[in-house]
């Protein structure tokens, strides 16, 4: 598919770049990366990125100022979406891409089939989307603008080359990203570490909050509206929350719930155990992601929501030879 791409960038003079709602650091670092590349390989050509307003701390990335929040009434030649494999995950983008003559879809998500899209190059076994955009781009464009883009993605979806996403290539490209003199610690500290005062404060009631459930197998706890607006926080600064959870011993998975409208939740999944696939469990409820972090949106209360989680969660944890961080620590 390769040379499909090819054509198209080459061929398309307007080109819009696209990602999922709620844009997370490998939404942004593939879209402005696509955009910073496409700039020094094509610069006669118009290309904008089109997302939902992103967390300021996001806003060293180049290009990060010039995201179109707003759907235009004009058409592309070409959509070119990242991080994302079906219209419905596009939001009120989602318009933009079935106006355009031709849509490309570069992802990761093993719960993208590419369906709504022929051409596609969707690799589950990579970190992230931004992994595979850089094996799509001619490494001769690639700048210290790019680089800071794509070294965005694989620390925001490998938890800083933690997770077992994690490959021996995935490092290679962190290191050709380095050798464009990117500001890498800058980039980890400041975009994945460092909160606000309020955020802390709203992590600690999180924590303070979480449950174990399923015979301790399970910890989760949730965040409401009100919660939010105690803190002057929006759903943008929530985005690290779940990844705290995750770093508890002799768990099996982590589940964390806020409230993004009248009792409807966006739910985040994370597994600590590779035998646990959390995109299993989103994927029963419509949502995506990958084995070790996954996620969805529900209607209901916490315990509502909770309860059907865990009753799809069951069908692993309870599965015969299933066996448990805490008894494999035992």
């Amino acid at each position: 598919m390769r040379d499909k791409l090819e054509e198209l960038l080459a061929s398309s003079q307007r080109i819009c770049l696209l990602g999922h709602t709620r844009p997370d650091g490998d939404c942004l670092g593939s879209t402005l990366g696509w955009k910073n590349y496409l700039n020094n390989r094509y610069p006669e050509k118009e290309v904008q990125v089109y997302l939902m307003e992103a967390h300021e701390k996001f806003s060293y990335l180049p290009g990060f100022s010039t995201i179109c929040h707003d759907v235009p009434k004009e058409s592309y030649d070409l959509a070119l979406i990242c991080d994302c494999g079906a219209y419905e995950r596009l939001g009120e983008f989602g318009s933009l891409a079935k106006a355009a003559k031709n849509c490309y879809v570069v992802d990761h998500h093993v719960t993208s089939n590419g369906e709504d899209f022929p051409f596609h190059t969707i690799l589950p076994d990579a970190s992230s989307t931004c992994e595979v955009s850089f094996d799509l781009m001619d490494e001769t464009f690639f700048d210290e603008a790019v680089a800071t883009c794509i070294y965005t993605g694989l620390i925001h979806d490998t938890g800083v080359f933690k997770y077992n996403c994690t490959s021996q290539h995935t490092m290679e490209i962190a290191g050709k990203c380095m050798a464009k003199g990117i500001p890498f610690s800058y980039i980890i500290d400041d975009s994945f570490y460092m909160k606000s005062v309020d955020q802390q404060k709203m992590t600690g009631k999180v924590l303070q909050d979480a449950k174990l459930y399923c015979e301790d197998r399970i910890l989760a706890s949730s965040l409401s509206l009100k919660d939010m607006r105690s803190f002057n926080l929006e759903q943008k600064d929530l985005d690290m929350v779940v990844s705290v959870l995750r770093e508890t011993r002799d768990v099996d998975g982590v589940i964390f719930l806020y409230e993004v409208g009248n009792q409807v939740y966006k739910v985040s999944l994370r597994s600590n155990n590779n035998a646990f696939d959390v995109s299993q469990v989103a994927a029963f409820f419509s949502g995506g992601g990958h084995k070790m972090a996954a996620g969805c949106s529900l209607k209901g209360s916490p315990e509502q929501i909770l309860e059907k989680l865990f009753g799809e969660m069951r069908k692993q944890l309870d599965a015969e030879g299933f066996q448990s961080n805490k008894r494999c620590r035992e």
